[in-house]
């Protein structure tokens, strides 16, 4: 396949076909923009290569055209567009004196090796620098919530009714182990749990595993600690907090909706279930109804990006959060199952647009848990 005739191939196969543009683009959910850029292969329109690779994978299949061959042919022409050095073209060739200098430091490194082994070896081995871990981190809260990534051995110092109370993280398992001083308690990821600082059996501090890896304690574990009960009022700041929170809880004036006035950015899209006593995993269902690439990050670690086809079918499960990214929002249906047989259906977007989600647990003032979606910039 010629590398130079690409759009020319894809817009012979097109109208070969009858069909028009707006009709590929209804058919496929590619942008129109983006078919007459294939078509005329002004591929500066596109935002990354990723993108001209699934746009032209998926619009040469549905023309029944070799979607590698066209794949190939454009590579092609991105390998010729790279610019030459005009010190290669002026310049004559010289002797190259690299590979007399590449032996020479092969030598040089096979000595040194021979020598680097000698002195590690099981005779010598007790002068090696020993490894040493790094020292704990001592913590204070001074507001009335902190969030930090946390290690074992790591302090949180809370002061409270004039004393200081320590919390240490024990352990980094199957689960967190957190020292207080009443005990140790452990955490599943996404579990909540109140601690009791004075033994008066009131929880003065509540606990949430964020984020951590089970049996990889060198990953830390991301900790969300909020002051509760006497503590919380106790906090600096904590009055002109809970006045502002009476503001916004008092009715606003009823204004007129203007249509010319357009609807105010947020980073908060839908909430799928609210109310909820505390957040529970999930499961994300995606029918891809159009050819996509389609990348998931769950729980802030696990990754996984493919190019899917029309029919294709996957299902992922996450604890907190869930981090969607596709190149064609509109071909991608999602359906979010939760405990007790709830499910919500969410569309990511509109034909050909590149849309970037999280689906997520928070909290409320109220202390319960909604799963929504946000927009990620």
């Amino acid at each position: 396949m010629n590398a130079i005739a690409i759009g020319e191939q894809l817009k012979t196969a097109r109208e070969t076909r009858g069909l028009t543009i707006d009709y590929v683009a209804d058919e496929t959910n590619i942008a129109k923009r983006y078919i007459a850029a294939m078509e005329n292969e002004d591929f500066s329109v596109f935002p990354g290569e990723p993108y001209i690779v699934g746009f032209l994978r998926n619009y040469a299949e549905y023309l029944g055209l070799e979607s590698n061959a066209i794949i190939q042919a454009f590579r092609g022409i991105r390998i010729q567009e790279q610019p030459v050095p005009i010190q290669e073209l002026l310049q004559p060739k010289r002797v190259r004196i690299w590979p007399f200098v590449a032996a020479g430091a092969v030598v040089v490194l096979g000595v040194g090796g021979a020598l680097a082994m000698r002195a590690f070896s099981p005779k010598n081995a007790a002068d090696a620098p020993a490894l040493t871990k790094s020292e704990p981190m001592q913590h204070t809260l001074d507001s009335a919530s902190f969030e930090k990534r946390l290690y074992e051995g790591d302090t949180l110092i809370v002061p409270y009714a004039g004393d200081t109370y320590k919390l240490r993280i024990a352990k980094i398992d199957d689960r967190v182990a957190i020292e207080t001083p009443v005990g140790v308690s452990r955490f599943m990821l996404g579990e909540e749990g109140s601690i009791d600082l004075d033994k008066d059996n009131q929880p003065e501090l509540v606990a949430f595993i964020v984020d951590f890896q089970k049996n990889d304690a060198a990953r830390g574990a991301v900790i969300r600690f909020s002051a509760a009960g006497s503590l919380a009022v106790s906090m600096p700041g904590m009055e002109s907090a809970a006045a502002a929170a009476e503001a916004q809880e008092a009715p606003a004036p009823a204004a007129t909706e203007d249509p010319a006035v357009p609807e105010r950015p947020s980073s908060q899209e839908s909430i799928v279930f609210s109310g909820k006593r505390s957040p529970y995993p999930f499961v994300i269902n995606v029918t891809f109804r159009n050819y996509a690439m389609f990348r998931h990050e769950i729980d802030r670690k696990d990754r996984e990006e493919r190019y899917y086809h029309k029919g294709d079918q996957i299902s992922v499960t996450a604890n907190n959060s869930a981090k969607l990214w596709t190149s064609n929002a509109a071909a991608c249906k999602l359906t979010i199952q939760a405990s007790g047989g709830q499910s919500a259906d969410v569309e990511l977007g509109l034909p050909g647009e590149v849309a970037v989600k999280q689906v997520r647990w928070t909290q409320s003032d109220d202390g319960t848990w909604s799963l929504g979606v946000y927009n990620v910039n």
